[in-house]
């Protein structure tokens, strides 16, 4: 009768240890998950929100190509007149890769992983009244009008969940 007991009592005991063992393991996965996501986001918006910057007055033009999984932007970040391309780096494409999962960013030396486990990814450009701009790509006519960027971005991996992340960016460096 005691050995039935006990054995009841630790299989009870080992559920319970597995059970918050996995837990433990999902919430971990999520927690990264979240942190990869929001630590690209924020480079990302660091780097979107100086696009233009042009203290030389040299003629920068800030964003260069605008579509709706991609977009290439300059910003003469040191002043000295001229774009460069090794780190940290004045011309820089983000784009997704669906078949990746993966958010990638081109310095102008090769594409390097962004942010991975990405399921949804998309820019949004919006004009001065706040209107969302289209169709995207937006042409070399409509470029000039953007004033703020969105980005909205989708991740999950099969033990953690989805995780939706999202902001918009007011660009510094325009006119208007």
């Amino acid at each position: 009768m005691t050995l039935l007991i006990f054995a009841t009592v630790l299989a009870v005991v080992n559920n319970v240890f597995f059970t918050t063992q996995g837990l433990y393991s999902r919430t971990q996965q999520r927690a990264g998950l979240q942190m990869n996501t929001r630590a690209g986001l924020s480079l990302m918006v660091t780097e979107i929100r100086t696009l233009g910057c042009d203290p030389t007055e040299a003629g920068i033009v800030g964003l260069r190509s605008a579509g709706a999984d991609s977009c290439r932007f300059q910003a003469d970040n040191n002043g000295d007149g001229v774009i460069q391309i090794n780190e940290p780096s004045e011309d820089i494409v983000y784009y997704y890769d669906p078949v990746s999962e993966t958010v990638f960013r081109d310095p102008g030396t090769g594409p390097q992983q962004f942010i991975t486990d990405v399921t949804g990814f998309a820019f949004q450009y919006f004009d001065a009244d706040n209107n969302q701009m289209g169709p995207l790509p937006l042409t070399s006519t409509t470029i000039p009008d953007v004033r703020s960027i969105g980005i909205v971005i989708t991740a999950e991996t099969p033990r953690s969940g989805e995780i939706n992340t999202s902001t918009r960016i007011g660009l510094r460096n325009v006119n208007g």
